[in-house]
């Protein structure tokens, strides 16, 4: 086994450690993202998956910035707990996803002549919009991961990365869970502010 594939299989083994410690709300899970994301960086950029080398180093520092968060992170002067934005914040939301994917689109197929230039840059701007809403605690997170995971599925095979394909098939079903286990928390929250 070269040395690529090994780091291929530890990011995997460190990323699906952070999902499930992601899904239970563990502050834990920033620490295996941090390492990761790292390899990603390397293993990405050397696949020329440009878009997703970027996404990477943005996990890099998002680990950092949501170990901060859940620590330290406050809403309406409480401890960070799970929320959810309003239908109107998610259009704009996706709106300006797509116009990002567009415009990074083009410009790594012009300025980086990367491999499917508008699936990677599709990947790259709403993974970069599903990262904040981890940090913030923001449910709606899973449903971005779900369908951010089945493009990555697509994108990774499509590029000889058969392992880390399986890792985002794997990704797919852990978001499908941290979905459930936060909106269950989530509903056990807002039936206590309501009584």
């Amino acid at each position: 086994m070269d040395l690529n594939s090994s780091l291929e299989y530890a990011a995997i083994i460190l990323a699906l450690l952070y999902v499930i410690l992601a899904a239970r709300e563990s502050i834990w899970c920033w620490y295996p993202a941090f390492i990761s994301s790292g390899i990603y960086v390397y293993l990405t950029f050397s696949a020329n998956l440009i878009g997703e080398s970027f996404i990477s180093l943005f996990y890099v520092i998002m680990a950092v910035y949501g170990w901060w968060q859940w620590t330290f992170g406050r809403r309406k002067d409480e401890l960070l707990k799970i929320a959810e934005w309003n239908t109107s914040l998610h259009v704009r939301i996706i709106l300006l996803g797509l116009v990002t994917a567009g415009v990074l689109g083009k410009s790594f197929e012009l300025i980086f002549d990367s491999a499917m230039p508008y699936l990677d840059a599709f990947t790259t701007s709403f993974s970069l919009i599903a990262t904040f809403m981890v940090t913030r605690k923001i449910l709606s997170n899973w449903i971005y991961w779900i369908v951010i995971d089945a493009v990555n599925i697509y994108l990774y095979w499509s590029r000889g990365l058969e392992p880390s394909a399986g890792l985002y098939f794997l990704y797919t079903i852990l978001a499908v869970f941290g979905f459930l286990s936060w909106h269950k928390e989530w509903k056990k929250e807002r039936k206590f502010l309501q009584s």
